[in-house]
């Protein structure tokens, strides 16, 4: 169930998280990719990945279980390391576009500018469940600072209404190895 929860919380972070204020309009795909071909790149090299859960709710869940869930990150946040090579850095943010066609998603909003994001994103799938994504945080070509909410729903089943909220910090510590 942790994968199920986390993952796509994790990988929206860090799909735009190396990637302003929001106008309430929708964008259509296209909109946003040219968007995002405007950003500037990551650089490449080693990054530290921080990510810390604010809050878990599920309904249904036990308080001391939802409790558990919140500190397996501890109070500080989890850290992973990785190496982003050039060749992934020069692709830029083709991540963010290839996983919104995926799936069944659209975008409430997306802003990207002036080292500020601010973003919403709601997908459907194929079980009926509608998953809605928001980011809001700053951005430069070496690390990002957001904070992320993720809400899903799904009639008639016990994952109705569940709600994490997160913030994930990403920084470039230094060169690969």
């Amino acid at each position: 169930m942790r994968a199920i929860i986390f993952l796509p919380l994790l990988g929206l972070g860090l799909t735009l998280g190396a990637c302003g204020k929001s106008s309430d309009t929708p964008k259509t795909a296209e909109e946003v990719k040219a968007e995002v071909a405007k950003l500037d790149r990551p650089e490449p090299g080693k990054y530290r990945t921080t990510m810390k859960i604010i809050d878990v709710t599920i309904p249904g869940m036990p308080a001391d279980r939802a409790a558990q869930m919140k500190n397996m990150f501890g109070t500080t946040g989890k850290s992973t390391e990785f190496c982003l090579t050039k060749a992934d850095a020069d692709k830029g943010f083709e991540e963010l576009n290839k996983r919104a066609a995926q799936g069944d998603c659209s975008y409430d909003n997306f802003n990207a500018s002036g080292g500020r994001i601010d973003a919403k994103m709601t997908c459907k799938t194929g079980r009926g469940m509608t998953m809605t994504y928001e980011m809001h945080g700053t951005f430069s070509s070496t690390g990002s600072k957001m904070s992320m909410k993720s809400d899903a729903s799904m009639p008639g089943m016990p994952m109705k209404g569940m709600h994490i909220e997160a913030e994930v910090n990403n920084e470039r510590i230094g060169d690969c190895s």
